[in-house]
């Protein structure tokens, strides 16, 4: 973490509860009180982020903010905090590895109807209503997230650890190049428009395409996110079509991998994911019309991972409703697609991680735990667990320097990880969906060894 704007946890602490109790969040910092002090989870079920069998009648330490100990024989610790867990499961945070924090509302409309001060308040909420589903951390893959970010780390108000792509970065014509129709190029203009200036890039050739990405990191991108095929939210390119030649996207993997650090892929195709794969992309995100079951394989021999997502491609009739027509009958391939995709992903043994990718309003954004119902189509519950945690922790990993969480591990429950726990009623490495129910179900919700949720007390 840079020293420049690290904060002792004290301090953070007290800017947390300050923030809270002006702006009346209920992500209250419970344990900011006890701070300084250990706490002891006892009579636990621990869930390890990786094993299906659960580390029976443990007790877990966690000091500071990380986790100390796990034992199965008692612990004695001097002046610990003790929380007797009831038989409950503990489990690590989950982590939604695709998601778009900075958009509460139609793109459209955050670029240019809301105000930046708006919308900024409207996802600082919205990243606290995160945390409060059980979300500790994610990955979002497209937006200006790095002052948001900031906030959470700081203590300026409550929510999940945030790995920021910032800038989109697409070709003219491609996925995030959302010119109305008449708009003219940047090229024929002297001014970018509210979207090019904050929120994406329009890169065409190597030399642009490697300045806008070193750009990107300059401003504070933990990974680059790029698109190499068309979209469903954009109106003006084909979902058939290949974006970025194979030159282009290496100019991305090189400019990224000179700042140890990685770029991840908006793909659908077959033929634009295997090209992203052969340029050394590392993660290929959605992937919804593979139909090959050879194009898994070569992202599983390439040691790239795949993050797809479910809910998003699961409409309802009100998300339907809220859509215009032109837009559900573009998607309607993508939400076919779905099932052959995550049946051929689990078939090649690719390495496969946690994404919801909802955005466009609160009622949307509040469907993200329904990922964990939906994928039991295709997986275990356990299969799913270990998608959303550990498997994802390693995903967000790859940004090796860039990485703003560095004292610890992610995703799992082990000596030397982060404290970023859940107690849950039940056992959801035996049906996953309980955690759907997040207000009945998870009962203790601990962020970097702050307690936010405690029902026990």
């Amino acid at each position: 973490m840079d020293l420049q704007f690290y904060t002792p946890k004290p301090l953070r602490l007290i800017a947390v509860a300050l923030a809270v109790a002006i702006s009346g969040l209920t992500a209250m910092p419970i344990a900011a009180q006890e701070e300084g002090f250990p706490i002891l989870f006892t009579n636990v079920h621990v869930f390890d982020g990786v094993n299906e069998a659960r580390i029976e009648n443990a007790n877990v330490l966690v000091v500071n903010n990380l986790i100390a100990e796990v034992s199965t024989e008692p612990l004695v610790v001097a002046n610990a905090r003790i929380i007797d867990g009831g038989g409950r499961t503990l489990m690590p945070g989950l982590i939604d590895g695709h998601n778009h924090i900075m958009m509460p509302t139609a793109p459209y409309q955050a670029v240019n109807d809301w105000h930046w001060g708006y919308l900024s308040a409207v996802a600082g909420r919205e990243a606290e209503k995160m945390l409060l589903r059980g979300f500790t951390t994610l990955r979002d893959t497209g937006g200006p997230a790095y002052g948001l970010a900031k906030a959470i780390d700081e203590g300026v108000l409550p929510g999940p650890r945030i790995y920021p792509s910032g800038h989109f970065i697409s070709q003219t014509s491609g996925h995030t190049d959302f010119r109305s129709f008449n708009e003219s190029h940047t090229r024929d203009r002297s001014s970018r428009n509210a979207f090019e200036t904050g929120w994406g890039f329009m890169a065409d050739g190597r030399s642009e395409v490697l300045a806008y990405t070193r750009e990107t990191l300059r401003r504070g991108a933990t990974q680059i996110k790029i698109s190499v095929g068309g979209g469903v939210a954009s109106a003006f390119d084909p979902l058939d079509t290949a974006q970025f030649t194979a030159d282009e996207i290496r100019a991305a993997v090189d400019a990224a991998d000179n700042w140890n650090t990685y770029v991840l892929a908006h793909a659908y195709t077959d033929r634009s994911v295997l090209r992203a794969v052969e340029a050394g992309v590392r993660s290929i995100d959605h992937g919804t019309l593979i139909s090959e079951l050879d194009t898994m394989i070569a992202m599983r021999d390439a040691g790239v991972i795949y993050n797809p997502q479910a809910v998003a491609f699961t409409p309802t009739p009100e998300s339907q409703a809220a859509l215009p027509p032109e837009t559900v009958e573009k998607s309607r391939p993508v939400v076919e697609g779905l099932d052959r995709s995550m049946r051929l992903a689990r078939e090649s043994g690719v390495t496969i991680t946690f994404g919801t990718d909802v955005f466009g309003s609160s009622e949307a954004l509040a469907r993200q735990n329904e990922e964990l119902e939906l994928r039991k189509q295709w997986f275990t519950s356990h299969e799913i667990l270990v998608q959303a945690t550990s498997n994802t922790a390693k995903l967000v990993a790859m940004s090796g320097p860039r990485n703003p969480y560095k004292d610890g591990p992610l995703g799992l429950i082990e000596s030397g990880a982060y404290a970023d726990l859940l107690l849950v009623e039940g056992n959801p490495v035996e049906d996953a969906a309980i955690l759907v129910d997040y207000v009945n179900n998870i009962d203790l919700i601990m962020k970097d060894g702050v307690i936010y949720k405690n029902t026990l007390d």
